[in-house]
């Protein structure tokens, strides 16, 4: 794997680290405690699950990893945002996915590489797992290998969506959906407060996001601002004034 693959100082959890009942885990402050991958795991098992890997971390902007580099781990995020991006022959980068804590990145494969690049939009720590010891524990846990089939189907359908909204929405109607989106997902994972909201993304990376250029995604953001429907603040933050008319701007279902 290439320089830069996978940074970070890395917090092993190995054999001489087991733990006496009660088990004291890292897991116990991490929000993705009670989602995808380790929510149908005890403690003992979650353990286990721990041991096959370490906890690592990034600064902002780094690579977590590349596409076309052999896979040796992939994440399930603790702290941070993630972009998962493809970047065609021309040099252009669109972002396929934004991943928050309780995300899993890195696991899709092309012929034993990662298919995507992650970048860590925020300082990221996450749980890094070996993909093939990973893939031996699951096959001896039929409820862990049915969470990671659900997570990487959740992740379909959210590429899905994306596809959607890329394809039928317009420039305006892309960036409230985003807004809208993304406003739910950091309430959600507990990533920012709700008002002001911080995006964690310059509009080079919304516009890398949507499908759109950088002057496009500023002149959406100003006609939402002109309806009153958002206002912004210093540092970039955005104040969402109608949280309904965002969602109706973004052509979002109930």
């Amino acid at each position: 794997m290439r320089d830069g693959a996978i940074l970070g100082q890395p917090l092993v959890f190995g054999t001489s680290q087991r733990l006496t009942a009660p088990l004291s885990l890292p897991c116990d402050t991490c929000i993705g405690r009670t989602l995808n991958l380790c929510r149908p795991l005890d403690d003992a098992r979650l353990h286990q699950l721990l041991a096959l890997g370490s906890i690592r971390h990034w600064k902002k902007h780094d690579t977590l990893f590349r596409a076309g580099d052999p896979i040796g781990a992939f994440f399930k995020i603790r702290k941070g945002i993630v972009a998962v991006s493809h970047t065609l022959d021309d040099g252009r980068r669109q972002i396929v996915a934004l991943r928050a804590p309780g995300d899993c990145v890195g696991y899709l494969d092309e012929n034993g590489t990662y298919a995507f690049e992650g970048e860590a939009l925020t300082d990221v720590e996450a749980c890094a797992f070996d993909r093939r010891k990973f893939d031996a524990f699951a096959a001896r846990h039929p409820d862990l290998a049915a969470a990671l089939a659900n997570a990487l189907s959740s992740a379909l359908k959210q590429s899905g969506m994306l596809t959607l909204v890329l394809g039928q929405l317009r420039s305006t109607e892309r960036v409230a959906h985003f807004l809208a989106e993304i406003s739910s997902l950091y309430a959600e994972r507990h990533v920012s407060p709700a008002q002001p909201l911080t995006l964690h993304m310059g509009r080079n990376e919304i516009a890398d996001y949507l499908g759109l250029t950088i002057e496009t995604v500023s002149r959406s953001i100003g006609k939402l601002k002109s309806r009153n429907i958002i206002a912004l603040v210093d540092g970039g933050e955005v104040v969402i004034l109608d949280y309904e008319r965002l969602r109706e701007a973004g052509k979002m279902t109930a």
